[in-house]
């Protein structure tokens, strides 16, 4: 692995430059979905209230509407005051309060008196169980901004502010083309020497998770017309197309010279473990005009799962408008000693495990690295966290403070 590879983010600065100057233009494309059908959506257009919530003054209480004033001043000898009929209006929750009365009484603390009178209990101050006009929000008010993927209490939200549907970016499409001789699909009887197809099911889960649409393609032979066909095919929809393996220098690796016929190669080989030898790229269709992003994904799962993550994902926010998800660091003791190379920027997997007794403050967790090997999908289940080492960094001890990047949903 050479010095001269760009980090991961020249690397991905330099691709993108690439793409643009071929005439490609990634900015998100709006569309209008119903609000029931946002969930993971992300926002093409800040979110206002059409209306206030509560649209009126109303009861937050089943009970008794009443004016603080109409209570009378001192209660009896069992702390109780009387009002006659007239003075209150029963209430249930969510009802409008009516007009001149701006207090409820809840049920638990009223009883019948003669006349058709109530007696209360305990206090009634001015605006007690009463949810006030606009309490929630202001007619006009920004509940949501552009560039947020939408949750389901925005859903709510937006409902009962008035929105019926919402301008929301378009999903971007992601091609997937797995290759090689030896992969066969899913569920299928392997022969000696072959391997399953895991990697295109891992990457396109991902690439729904990123809230875009996974197009998988059928297993190509190492084979440079197939694969040009897959590509082809792929780019009538795709807004970015993944081709797994053959992405290095081995004589059946032919993305690179597949890439160069129908686009060009702007990256090959970045500063990165594993994933080193990832093609960034990009690739127009016959007869079309504009270029699509492509990257040759290295067919080890770990190389995959890192390459997806440093050039996939920003890619996919960008194509919805919103900013990549900040890394949330933890800070963690380094359960043995630990050599990397300088060159590159290692991203190692580790377990995490509960720090000893009189560990150092901000220190909650121990690390432990797995053994290396870009080629185990366990060992990428299993990992709690990355650890990404940055470039120039190469020798780490047992008990040191490291920073790590958990890992959303990992087991524990």
């Amino acid at each position: 692995m050479s010095g001269r590879n760009p980090s991961p983010q020249t690397a991905y600065t330099q691709w993108l430059a690439a793409c643009t100057s071929a005439g490609w233009r990634g900015g998100p494309a709006a569309e209008q979905v119903a609000v029931r059908d946002g969930l993971g959506r992300v926002t093409a257009a800040a979110v206002r209230a059409r209306w206030a919530a509560p649209r009126n003054d109303c009861a937050a209480m089943d009970g008794i509407a009443i004016k603080a004033s109409s209570a009378p001043g001192p209660a009896d000898a069992a702390g109780r005051w009387q009002l006659p009929g007239g003075a209150f209006t029963w209430v249930d929750t969510g009802d409008l309060l009516p007009p001149g009365m701006d207090t409820v009484v809840e049920r638990e603390r009223v009883r019948p008196g003669g006349a058709g009178g109530v007696w209360i209990t305990g206090p009634a101050p001015p605006g007690q169980h009463v949810r006030a006009r606009g309490e929630d929000f202001r007619g006009g008010e920004l509940l949501l901004p552009a560039g947020h993927r939408l949750r389901p209490p925005d859903l709510a939200a937006a409902a009962a502010a008035g929105h019926a549907a919402l301008e929301v970016a378009r999903q971007p499409v992601v091609g997937i083309i797995p290759t090689g001789d030896e992969i066969r699909p899913a569920g299928s009887a392997l022969e000696p020497g072959q391997v399953t197809d895991s990697n295109s099911l891992m990457l396109a889960a991902r690439a729904a998770e990123m809230g875009a649409v996974p197009l998988v393609s059928d297993v190509q032979p190492d084979d440079p017309d197939a694969i040009a066909a897959a590509l082809q095919q792929a780019l009538r929809e795709a807004d970015l197309v993944l081709v797994i393996a053959g992405s290095s220098a081995g004589r059946r690796d032919h993305t690179a010279a597949v890439l160069g016929r129908a686009g060009g190669v702007a990256v090959r080989g970045v500063a990165v473990r594993p994933g080193h030898p990832v093609l960034l790229g990009y690739a127009s269709q016959a007869r079309s005009a504009g270029p699509v992003p492509v990257i040759g994904i290295p067919g080890y799962p770990l190389a995959a799962a890192v390459i997806f993550e440093l050039f996939a994902v920003p890619l996919l926010c960008a194509l919805q408008g919103r900013r990549p998800p900040d890394r949330v660091w933890q800070r963690a003791l380094l359960a043995c000693d630990w050599t990397s190379s300088p060159e590159v920027e290692d991203w190692v997997p580790v377990s995490l495990a509960p720090a000893p007794a009189g560990s150092p403050a901000g220190a909650a967790v121990v690390a432990t690295p797995g053994r290396r090997g870009a080629g185990s999908v366990s060992r990428l289940m299993r990992a709690h966290a990355w650890w990404p080492i940055p470039l120039g960094e190469a020798k780490f001890t047992r008990g040191e403070q490291i920073d790590v990047l958990p890992i959303p949903g990992a087991p524990r």
